[in-house]
């Protein structure tokens, strides 16, 4: 096969791989039958972990990981090797843009999830720490997902607020387990034995928990507890009230990157039936739900023929005056 002919292969496959790339009909039935290789495989290896339901298929269950392992194998290197096809244009470069493809989230959960295979190969021995990576695969189902998508950019977004809060807590943390040692640890030597232990007692604490197999007896020592509980309570709310807030600042990112995209197309006058399913993918994209982007397409397309309506009367005004 000529150079030529592998490049327009490679450009052929990249809609499969590339989800900034228009998807017809076949790209999201394979995105589907893929999703479905993860669920089937992630049950298998569920099922795998009860020993009578393994030793009655042992073979099945071996039989999956073989195709699934193939499957994902395959994936990885064609994922790897289209990169360069990518619409985004980021990993241009035949070399070192694949090298910047495989350093990312998504092509190392792929590398996880063909690892256990190699390290069968290579004699690994440890079957729970195979059966745990192999799990990872979940990972997997995030890539097709807007909705994890749009948690990530939340995430990234909030990533200093959030980086502050955990360091709140983890100095919370660290200070209550200390002073709760120097409480309680003469009264309950054999409970609060040490910081690392009174630690632990601050994390069922803060997190309001309360398994209850370390108390506080003293009168110093309940009362610490209630403070602690107290700003455990507060830290947990202030940490879902930023996430919340950084939700709706995507959405509304999102849907105002949705209103000037399905303006544009309609400005263009390319809104045909095929235009409109482009647009519809695209909001599915963004995270937006289908009501949602039904009612911007709807108010985008009567502004515009108000806009066009409009015109047209000023242009008529103007032919009457000259008249």
């Amino acid at each position: 096969m000529s150079e030529n002919s592998l490049a327009d292969f490679r450009r052929w496959l990249n809609p499969f791989f590339d989800d900034d790339a228009p998807q017809g009909p076949a790209v999201r039935v394979f995105n589907s039958l893929l999703a479905l290789l993860i669920v089937v495989n992630v049950g298998a290896i569920i099922l795998e972990s009860v020993d009578a339901i393994r030793e009655a298929h042992l073979f099945l269950f071996r039989w999956i990981e073989h195709v699934a392992t193939s499957v994902f194998v395959v994936e990885y290197v064609l994922r790897a090797w289209t990169a360069v096809d990518r619409v985004s244009g980021a990993f241009r470069d035949p070399f070192w843009g694949r090298i910047k493809y495989l350093r990312g989230f998504f092509a190392l959960v792929d590398l996880v999830s063909i690892l256990p295979a190699v390290l069968g190969l290579l004699g690994a021995a440890d079957f729970r720490v195979l059966r745990l990576m192999r799990l990872l695969r979940m990972l997997k189902l995030t890539r097709h997902s807007s909705i994890f998508g749009l948690i990530w950019a939340v995430f990234r977004e909030e990533a200093q607020a959030i980086g502050a809060l955990l360091f709140i807590l983890c100095l919370v943390l660290v200070m209550s387990g200390s002073l709760m040692y120097m409480i309680e640890g003469e009264a309950q030597p054999q409970v609060f034995s040490s910081i690392p232990a009174a630690m632990w007692w601050a994390v069922v604490t803060i997190t309001t928990v309360g398994y209850g197999d370390m108390v506080p007896v003293t009168v110093w020592g309940r009362i610490l507890g209630g403070v602690i509980a107290m700003v455990g309570i507060l830290t947990f709310a202030m940490f879902s009230g930023l996430i919340t807030v950084g939700f709706m600042d995507q959405l509304r990112q999102r849907r105002a990157q949705y209103q000037i995209l399905v303006e544009r197309r309609i400005a263009k006058g390319g809104f045909n039936a095929a235009g409109r399913r482009e647009i519809e993918r695209a909001g599915g994209r963004l995270g937006l739900g289908e009501e949602e982007v039904e009612e911007t397409v709807a108010e985008a397309a009567s502004a515009a023929r108000g806009a066009r309506r409009k015109n047209r009367r000023s242009r008529k005004s103007r032919r009457n005056r000259r008249r």
